[in-house]
């Protein structure tokens, strides 16, 4: 055996016999997977307690899709557009698995039948309410999009998937028939008391029937919730390297015959780059000091004067910190390409709103022809903006100046 992982156990279900929870067990542990499997089937003997574990270990694991096999020539197909997108699982051992539910059935025969299980009243609705529970599991880690069938009934007959069909009603059939039995066969004082079980039987059916599908949403918004935390941290990535670094470069390219203003700019790159990285203090305390040290920043880089006025004071926290960059990059935009001999700025702290306005007398442009990728204004301005809470308000034309407002719930 190998030794066991530090990762957090999960079910592949592309490789699991059921569910997964064998396989991913094993994986996490180090352990053969046979080793487990026989444990759950000794478990299983002994008043189904094996299988009590493996539902609440199959509920409770996470699954895991990157086991799935591709069909040989599945990928090309795909891209051809002659087949969805899908993987299909590898086939279980009928041999091994044959074996095991012989062993497994041979185990209960012979617990039941010296009197340390469950006994006939109890055993046939639990083994038919987990055969239950597991088809309408199983079916809750295989969903997929539906096929388009075409039109008509012939069109909706071809789309439905007759193997989730046929699953789903053996389920159905087996959480009934468990209902049915205990809500028959056992003896109740009355037959109020035997229809208050059957009914609330039936909604802990159910209950536990649907549970994957809930368990598997509430997941999915939380993977989707990390995925645009970690989207919009390489945004901001992208929009400070498009802020800094590549405007500094491309100031380094300029002044190459300068060593002097070279070693400046690396020098305040170098702390920029500090600040934004380890959180260093970059001094401004308020949020007009702040973007008179933008505009002072652009103005040295470019040569084009910037003057900064503004009412109020807000203290320059980090939540401010996009409006600001915004505000930058916006200077830097009206210094490079406006024209202008000077840019204005206007920031002003409320109570409840921070706004920086941006405006120049330059060439203007039309904002309808910009690309959608110029990272400068979808990405940098407005994009950090949205990210941020806030908005940024763009207004333009060729030969009428650009006038950016930039706004900040505080």
């Amino acid at each position: 055996m190998t030794m066991a992982t530090t990762e957090r156990a999960a079910r592949p279900v592309g490789r699991g016999w059921l569910g997964g929870v064998c396989q991913g067990l094993a994986e996490h542990l180090g352990w053969s997977p046979l080793v487990v499997r026989l444990l759950f089937v000794l478990a299983a003997s002994y008043k189904l307690l094996g299988v009590a574990l493996y539902l609440t270990l199959w509920l409770g694991l996470p699954r895991r899709d990157d086991e799935l096999v591709e069909t040989p020539g599945g990928d090309a197909a795909t891209r051809a557009g002659l087949r969805s997108a899908t993987a299909q699982s590898r086939l279980v051992d009928a041999g091994l698995a044959s074996a095991f539910a012989a062993l497994g059935g041979g185990l209960l025969w012979l617990v039941e039948g010296n009197g340390w299980g469950l006994g006939p009243a109890a055993l046939a609705p639990a083994l038919l309410a987990a055969l239950g529970l597991a088809c309408f599991w199983r079916e809750a880690d295989r969903v997929r999009r539906p096929r388009n069938g075409g039109e008509g009934v012939k069109g909706l007959l071809r789309s439905v998937d007759w193997s989730t069909f046929a699953t789903i009603l053996v389920g159905l059939l087996a959480l009934v028939g468990a209902v049915w039995l205990v809500g028959v066969t056992w003896a109740y004082p009355d037959d109020l008391s035997r229809l208050l079980a059957i009914i609330g039987l039936s909604a802990a059916a159910i209950s536990l029937a649907v549970l994957p599908w809930f368990v598997r949403v509430r997941r999915e918004l939380a993977w989707a919730k990390e995925a645009k935390l970690v989207s919009d941290a390489r945004a901001d990535m992208a929009a400070h390297l498009h802020d800094s670094v590549l405007q500094t470069l491309a100031l380094i390219q300029r002044r190459a015959d300068d060593p002097k203003a070279v070693a400046a700019l690396a020098r305040r790159q170098e702390r920029e780059l500090r600040s934004w990285l380890y959180g260093e203090p970059v001094g401004a305390e308020t949020l007009l000091e702040a973007v008179a040290q933008a505009a002072a920043e652009v103005e040295a880089d470019l040569g084009v004067p910037v003057e900064v006025v503004g009412v109020g004071e807000a203290p320059f926290e980090a939540g401010l910190e996009p409006l600001v960059a915004a505000a930058r990059e916006a200077m830097a935009n009206a210094a490079k390409h406006s024209g202008a001999d000077r840019v204005d700025v206007y920031a002003e702290a409320g109570q409840t709103l921070a706004s920086v306005y941006v405006r120049d007398r330059g060439s203007g442009f039309d904002l309808a022809a910009i690309a959608a990728d110029r990272a400068g204004v979808e990405h940098s301005i407005r994009g950090r903006m949205e990210r941020a809470g806030g908005r940024a308000v763009i207004r333009t034309a060729p030969g009428e100046g650009t006038e950016v407002r930039l706004e900040l719930p505080l």
